[in-house]
């Protein structure tokens, strides 16, 4: 879909299009901002979710079991069998050896998903040399997103003393790089703390698909107030990077985020503000939301994207 032949395809039928004048004044260039733009009504837009929601399910599902590692796949058939992780907790820093000289990395975790859910990215990357953690969210995401923050903010200072690191680097999955974000939006002061921010499947404009989890939360838990934390992620707005420039910023999404989940899921900088932003769009449809913090291969562009980088706004 964003192949270049597929692009190429494209930009053809909307250049022959009779209303390529408007689609051109809504600055609609590709099949995320039509999908996202007011041609798509809301009862269209939930049928292409329900269908791409089965593709991404079944047709997929096969191909991407077999691209995991093995602590995934061990953990995919943990869940089927028992209905939890093969293990319960990672190892610490501290637990495994001498201090390593690399940037540790701190990992966000999304909503409702335990530290272990990262353990084949938390062994790929301590495998690397680089001192990892994964934080525990406050109510296991369901607290509000200040007060997750908060929580961050705890937890990467506490990396930042046991690893006598001037930095650190944070990778935060859906929720997660929400919770990031805003950390460094209503924290900028503290900002050099964090060397680079990678959000992975991050909707910055909010994401649809979280209507569905409050829904089917709502029936589960009678009586019960129904957490801030949908809400927020709803109607999210914080696509645009406004308050640092000492952080390297980088949003990797799939194309599954955008059909199904996010209305928006890439960063732009403020026109005063220049920032280093990268921006990837991971059109492997073998890749989702979910296996996106499970796959080597993304873990290799976060390597690539979190080492000593040059200076300068770089957007893609």
């Amino acid at each position: 879909m964003y192949s270049t032949a597929g692009a190429m395809v494209a930009a053809a039928i909307m250049k022959l299009n009779p209303i390529h004048r408007r689609l051109s004044e809504m600055e609609i260039r590709n099949i995320q901002d039509y999908f996202n733009s007011d041609f798509i009504s809301p009862n269209q837009r939930r049928h292409i979710t329900n269908l791409m929601a089965f593709m991404m399910s079944y047709y997929h599902a096969i191909k991407r079991l077999g691209k995991l590692g093995k602590l995934a796949r061990q953990d995919y058939y943990a869940l089927n069998r028992q209905g939890c992780f093969a293990l319960n907790e990672l190892p610490r820093i501290g637990d495994a050896g001498p201090a390593s000289q690399k940037t540790p990395m701190l990992i966000v975790p999304g909503l409702n998903t335990p530290p272990v859910f990262f353990r084949e990215m938390h062994a790929y990357f301590t495998a690397k040399g680089y001192p990892v953690e994964v934080m525990s969210l406050p109510e296991n995401g369901l607290a509000d997103v200040a007060t997750a923050a908060a929580k961050l903010e705890e937890e990467l200072h506490l990396l930042k003393k046991k690893c006598d690191a001037p930095q650190v680097n944070v990778v935060g999955h859906c929720l997660g790089g929400v919770i990031a974000h805003y950390w460094l939006q209503t924290q900028a002061v503290q900002a050099s703390s964090v060397a680079n921010l990678v959000s992975l499947g991050t909707g910055f404009l909010g994401a649809e698909g979280v209507q569905e989890l409050k829904n089917l939360w709502i029936p589960r838990n009678p009586g019960k107030p129904v957490p801030k934390v949908f809400d927020e992620l709803i109607h999210w707005n914080l696509n645009m990077v406004r308050t640092s420039t000492e952080v390297a910023y980088h949003s990797l999404i799939t194309v599954w985020d955008f059909m199904v989940h996010f209305r928006k899921g890439l960063l732009e900088a403020a026109s005063d503000m220049p920032c280093q932003i990268n921006n990837l769009i991971l059109d492997n449809p073998d890749i989702d939301h979910l296996t996106i913090a499970l796959n080597h291969e993304v873990f290799e562009y976060i390597e690539r994207m979190i080492r000593p980088s040059i200076g300068g706004t770089q957007a893609t």
